[in-house]
């Protein structure tokens, strides 16, 4: 199996997540191996970031300079783990994957892209439209569309700043590992959401690796339905596209 880099801490509880299904997933894959002892698990190096810091260093989109120290921190992470030697790299969050290409330039491992995964998901589940739920970056900076479109699927965000705003207000409170009734926020933000926006029921997208932890036991499901409404859960998508490249050729 490939070595595994996750640039994680965006936030704590998201890496955990990711760590936990990338080793059930091996778990499971190794299962009827009959290999004597435990379970072969892929060997993964984890770079924790500070996200305090990588907030305070956002920049505004339009404006390139201003993003100089964001993209630099993030990238110098993704070089510390291919410095130790890993195969490729996730990044562990939705949001720096708005910076991913400047992030990512000059680094000799491949990154796999949360939205090119979460995309590829959306085609294969023959989807149409798309609401995305995430931080301020992720709904307004029209990168992750664009990453859809070409599969085509309309992505949108909420319409209004107040129904942002009420996401963003329930990811704070999941950085630090609590929500109260967060699942019933989202549905409020869904149902306005799609109505204004498509008149229909759409996809919806949790395109903040927080979110899915507001739907108490569906963390470690790609895919769920909730009163109705199919969701995707960004980091299980991401999760299991990173096993699935850590296996890829073994055995061959």
């Amino acid at each position: 199996m490939k070595k595994i880099g996750i640039l994680g801490g965006l936030a704590w509880p998201a890496t955990v997540e990711y760590y936990k299904a990338i080793c059930e997933l091996s778990q499971k894959y190794h299962a009827d191996a009959g290999l004597p002892g435990p379970s072969p698990m892929p060997e993964m190096c984890i770079e924790s970031v500070n996200i305090n810091y990588s907030y305070n260093r956002r920049g505004t989109f339009g404006d390139e300079e201003s993003w100089t120290a964001y993209d630099a921190y993030f990238h110098a992470a993704l070089k510390r783990l291919e410095d130790n030697g890993v195969d490729f790299a996730i990044i562990a969050s939705n949001t720096p994957h708005n910076r991913f290409d400047a992030i990512t330039k000059g680094l000799r491992i491949p990154v796999l892209s949360i939205f090119e995964a979460v995309a590829a998901t959306c085609k294969a589940h023959g989807v149409s439209d798309c609401l995305i739920l995430g931080t301020e970056p992720t709904m307004d900076s029209g990168i992750f569309p664009g990453y859809l479109k070409r599969h085509g699927v309309n992505g949108f965000a909420p319409p209004e700043a107040a129904l942002k705003a009420k996401v963003t207000g329930l990811i704070s409170e999941l950085f630090k590992g609590k929500s109260d009734n967060g699942s019933a926020r989202i549905d409020e933000v869904v149902r306005a959401s799609c109505d204004q926006t498509t008149g229909k029921q759409s996809v919806v997208c949790l395109a903040c690796t927080e979110l899915p932890l507001a739907f108490e036991g569906k963390e470690q499901c790609e895919t769920f339905h909730h009163n109705g409404v199919f969701y995707l859960n960004t980091t299980m998508i991401h999760a299991n596209a990173t096993f699935r490249y850590a296996v890829e050729g073994e055995g061959a």
